[in-house]
């Protein structure tokens, strides 16, 4: 994403002094708080074109799993994200089983029964 400044920039190159304005009134607000919201299954980050996936490890290690992810095309990467409100919670080690399609991601790891929060985006 481009800061502040690099916007500020292109906007100079508008003639008109009430039109640059408020399209700097606009990037300045959406650069100053852009979010990505509260973690909930296949739903939207707040104002980014990614979606949260929620889950947990299967019983077994190193069994494959899969997360259905709502995206409609394949994700392209996937962050895992650490819910700070939960003690005890902690990142866990994931492989790429198979490539992600339209529907699935497919996972693996060494850890059972944990919580995981990924950020994906296609």
């Amino acid at each position: 994403m481009a800061d502040l400044g690099y916007v500020q920039s292109l906007l100079r190159g508008i003639p008109d002094a009430s039109t640059r304005s408020v399209l700097e009134q606009a990037f300045r607000h959406v650069l100053s708080n852009i979010r990505l919201g509260v973690p909930e299954h296949q739903t939207r980050a707040t104002n980014l074109q990614s979606y949260w996936a929620v889950t947990t490890t299967p019983d077994t290690p190193d069994e494959e799993f899969s997360i259905a992810h709502g995206l409609g095309t394949a994700p392209s990467w996937a962050m895992q994200v650490l819910d700070m409100s939960q003690p005890g919670a902690k990142l866990v080690r994931l492989e790429v089983s198979r490539a992600a399609d339209a529907r699935r991601v497919y996972l693996r790891s060494p850890e059972t029964n944990a919580p995981v929060t990924l950020l994906m985006e296609a």
